[in-house]
């Protein structure tokens, strides 16, 4: 197993529940921003179904509101509109080995969100262990059945890029869990899976293969 670390000046996850007006960012990426991430690294669409396992760990220094100006479609009129990003981003990925090649030299630009939210690969880890204990999860998006506690969004797996334009192929809730900053929130997220002791937080590796 290898794992890559990611770091952007800007990140933003578009909230699933919010069209128009105030835009926030969800807390970490959706499993879809994970499927481009990969598919801009290899240069070709990458189905997260395909993969054996898949785990992701993000966190940021914080969050900021930035004013947008948009131009409505065909018309003349353009609007301000507040969205919000996360700032000093990383994110860890966890990928079987095979997948050193296509991050040492990405095939396109990696983004962490929109076009703006440029990522550049900071490390290529490689033989990573993870002990199997108790731990606290965060940073990343679990399944419900696995009992831990948390804001459940209903979120796209992975789209299917054989049509114009893409449509969702895989669309499952989850729970969304925040990168744990306090002790409450570590108690709470804590439950039996993998751990990297390295930095200090539960792995969940999703394996949609199965």
């Amino acid at each position: 197993m290898i794992r890559v670390k990611l770091r952007a000046w800007t990140a933003s996850f578009r909230f699933p529940t919010f069209q128009s007006g105030y835009q926030p960012t969800l807390p970490v990426p959706p499993p879809s921003t994970i499927q481009g991430i990969l598919s801009a690294a290899k240069g070709e669409p990458v189905y997260l179904t395909q993969l054996p396992y898949v785990g992701y760990i993000f966190k940021s220094s914080g969050k900021g509101v930035d004013l947008e100006k948009i131009y409505a479609l065909g018309k003349v009129e353009t609007d301000i509109m507040k969205r919000e990003f996360h700032y000093n981003a990383e994110l860890y990925l966890y990928l079987p080995d095979e997948w050193k090649q296509y991050f040492k030299r990405p095939r396109y630009q990696l983004l962490l969100g929109r076009s703006s939210d440029l990522a550049i690969v900071e490390e290529i880890k490689e033989n990573i262990s993870l002990d199997e204990k108790e731990a606290p999860l965060g940073g990343t998006v679990v399944p419900i059945e696995l009992g831990v506690p948390g804001m459940v969004h209903a979120l796209v797996v992975e789209y299917d890029y054989s049509t114009v334009p893409r449509r969702a192929k895989l669309v499952k809730p989850f729970v969304v869990l925040p990168y744990p900053k306090t002790a409450a929130e570590k108690r709470r997220q804590t439950t039996r899976g993998f751990y990297d002791s390295e930095l200090g937080i539960g792995v969940y590796l999703h394996r949609w293969s199965r």
